[in-house]
């Protein structure tokens, strides 16, 4: 899907220091039981025109930083008849990571936001992956509620584990997230896909109360990728839900941490 730039080729100025800044998170006195989370989940970005966005991912090893994304809306755009925005994604890399898409075209309504089409270049020629395509809703979503709720879904066991409870929504928790010099009170949200055997992909998510990202790291279940992950990576943070084990670890075959700008704002 294209070619992206290395990370100090043509990257655009950004507050981000080369070494994460310290992160602590502890859990809050106070209780959020819902956010409005107008940002497309998750990307850090609300599809609204004239928006700019940056946020950075560490290696959650070293905590140098290994990328930089840019997101900017540039026009309002027309896909299956929904008014939405173009949006241009460009990513500054250290490592040969896999390609992401270079457009994207979504929509923020009243109560969801969504993907209608995502598109890169290959060989030169814009390639198109679109709602109605094969998969698309499948990789991409479909409208996801920008309302998220804790209703105690995650029943926290003496072990540590999770067991879901017959309640619902993707809220687990309120906690402090301080990053830095800034202090965030946030819905922590656990994002997975539980009934797939191998545990599918795992987001644990903080949203301040105003509904923003503040940090991010992605989860793979152990034996998603063909090999095990809690023997590549025994060090590596995990999260049981229901005795499916999720380890800190992406598609880059590696752990990262993301911080969004906006967490780094006074």
């Amino acid at each position: 899907m294209g070619t992206k730039p290395t990370l100090y080729d043509d990257i655009p100025v950004h507050p981000f220091p080369p070494t994460r800044p310290d992160v602590t998170i502890v859990e809050s006195s106070e209780k959020i039981s819902a956010v409005d989370c107008p940002e497309l989940q998750w990307w850090f970005a609300i599809p609204r025109l004239g928006e700019h966005y940056l946020w950075a991912t560490y290696d959650a090893e070293t905590l140098k930083l290994a990328a930089v994304t840019e997101l900017v809306s540039i026009a309002p755009a027309m896909v299956q008849d929904i008014a939405c925005v173009e949006l241009r994604v460009k990513e500054w890399t250290q490592n040969d990571w896999p390609a992401g898409p270079e457009w994207m075209y979504a929509v923020l309504e009243a109560e969801h936001t969504r993907w209608l089409s995502v598109a890169w270049t290959d060989e030169g020629s814009r390639v198109s992956y679109t709602l109605g395509d094969e998969g698309f809703e499948e990789q991409w979503g479909g409208p996801t509620q920008r309302r998220i709720v804790d209703e105690e879904r995650y029943q926290l066991q003496t072990d540590g584990s999770y067991k879901l409870t017959d309640k619902q929504g993707l809220g687990a928790g309120t906690y402090d997230v301080t990053i830095g010099e800034q202090t965030f009170t946030c819905l922590r949200v656990l994002d997975a896909d539980i009934s797939k055997p191998d545990g599918g992909e795992l987001a644990e998510v903080f949203i301040e109360s105003g509904g923003r990202t503040v940090f991010f790291r992605r989860y793979d279940g152990q034996h998603l990728r063909g090999h095990d992950l809690v023997k590549k990576f025994p060090d590596n943070r995990r999260i049981v839900i229901n005795d499916v084990t999720y380890v800190h670890a992406d598609c880059t075959g590696w752990a990262h941490d993301t911080v969004p700008e906006v967490a780094l704002r006074p």
